[in-house]
């Protein structure tokens, strides 16, 4: 039994160490595998040709023959593959409503579950990239929670807004208020 557990460890281990995150005998330049986005992923915080979103630890990715990677998950099929249904808005909505609720912001901060149409979430265009976070500098994408910059909430001069998204483990406003003894203006950042 103690080989087993030994055996199991080692061949995680060897997947965790894997810069591209290929199981044990898996080769680096296989082509049109999926592959998870890791720490080591060379391609980690880079950004997809086809969508142009940013490359988050846990993507799924398929990499080219060319050497580059796009996204290959669902809400993100660049790479091609099956359509997935889009998950239900209902049960969406209230799991993000008890995330809120078990970590809860301030009173005076409102956080914006980022929907289709969002001025965040505008394709590139003309040379211009996706907004991304001040904070990571991930691209934001649907269903992110952020925060709008507290220079002026109702109508943020600066338009900058930060990551603060318990799902996505993206946890940028609490590392940016930490440092502040009250918000100012990310725009400045």
């Amino acid at each position: 039994m103690h080989r087993d557990k030994m055996t199991l460890f080692e061949a995680g281990l060897a997947v965790g160490l894997d810069p591209d995150g290929q199981p044990p005998g898996g080769h680096s330049d296989a082509v049109g595998t999926r592959r998870p986005t890791t720490l080591r992923s060379r391609w980690l915080h880079r950004r997809c040709l086809a969508c142009g979103h940013s490359f988050r630890l846990g993507d799924e990715v398929a990499l080219r023959p060319d050497g580059w990677v796009l996204h290959d998950m669902p809400g993100l099929r660049c790479a091609g593959g099956e359509a997935t249904m889009p998950p239900d808005p209902t049960a969406q909505r209230n799991f993000f409503a008890g995330l809120d609720a078990a970590w809860p912001l301030p009173d005076d901060i409102t956080p914006l579950r980022l929907e289709a149409g969002h001025d965040l979430l505008a394709p590139p265009y003309q040379g211009h990239a996706r907004a991304s976070c001040r904070i990571c500098g991930h691209t934001f994408r649907p269903g992110d929670q952020v925060i709008i910059c507290p220079c002026s909430p109702e109508a943020p001069k600066c338009r900058a807004a930060v990551h603060r998204d318990t799902l996505h483990q993206l946890h940028c406003w609490d590392e940016w208020i930490r440092e502040r003894s009250e918000p100012t203006c990310l725009g400045m950042s």
